[in-house]
């Protein structure tokens, strides 16, 4: 009986692992495929107000908030 209760219990572990492990990928998959993050550099030009490295930065964005 008691080895029912722990087969049980992980299952439901297991179930849960998976379960936040597929919202995880499926979350990051909809904002990369949805242009809302980058995997390189920044998203948006409201990131290089605040950004420590605006000054030294090279990616296109910092360049052309740079210039405004």
């Amino acid at each position: 009986m008691d080895d029912q209760k722990n087969n049980r219990r992980d299952f439901f572990r297991k179930a849960a692992q998976l379960a936040f492990l597929s919202a995880m990928l499926g979350g990051s998959a909809y904002l990369l495929a949805e242009n809302r993050v980058q995997l390189e550099g920044c998203a948006d030009n409201q990131f290089c107000r605040e950004c420590q490295k605006l000054t030294t930065c090279s990616l296109d964005q910092a360049k052309n908030f740079r210039k405004k």
